[in-house]
């Protein structure tokens, strides 16, 4: 499936909702019966436009000293759930010192707290980072890592993932 993602990422890399839709087809024909979630994201060579696209995925983060806000895609299923996967792209402009933050659904189930808990969490996590810290992409996922997770996190079998990106 990456591998896919990949060559529909170089053909269609601007439009993340092309990308998605092409790889629920090959998902489909490939891996009946298998579903995924995904978020694809491109980031314009302005380093400003950033479009993106979810398929049941969680949504981005993004962080900066005058907010602290998820951007909402389209609510989607994953990949393959319906006869025909279908939602637009979203475009978002980070103004410089602004950080997104993309996560794995992994790391919310990490937290031992119900879905609405787990999303209120990170939330919080990230707006009590300080203003500092929002800029520096390695110390806004620590401090969003360390608020986040219990001292033990709990065993989920699943992936557990942070990333964090600085606008310039």
């Amino acid at each position: 499936m990456r591998g896919a993602l990949r060559a529909y990422a170089v053909l269609q890399g601007e439009d993340p909702a092309a990308v998605l839709a092409d790889l629920e087809l090959v998902l489909r024909l490939s891996e009946p019966g298998r579903s995924a979630t995904a978020l694809y994201a491109h980031l314009g060579q302005d380093g400003r436009r950033l479009r993106f696209a979810g398929a049941g995925h969680a949504p981005p983060l993004l962080i900066g000293p005058r907010r602290v806000e998820y951007l909402e895609s389209t609510v989607s299923a994953p990949l393959t759930m319906l006869s025909c996967w279908e939602a637009p792209s979203v475009e978002v402009r980070p103004e410089p010192g602004e950080s997104l933050v993309l996560y794995t659904d992994g790391l919310l189930r990490a937290t031992g707290d119900t879905a609405d808990r787990a999303f209120a969490r990170l939330h919080a996590a990230a707006a009590s980072s300080p203003l500092r810290l929002r800029r520096d992409p390695g110390a806004l996922a620590d401090h969003v890592l360390g608020r986040v997770l219990p001292e033990r996190a709990l065993p989920t079998g699943e992936d557990l993932a942070l990333l964090a990106l600085t606008f310039d």
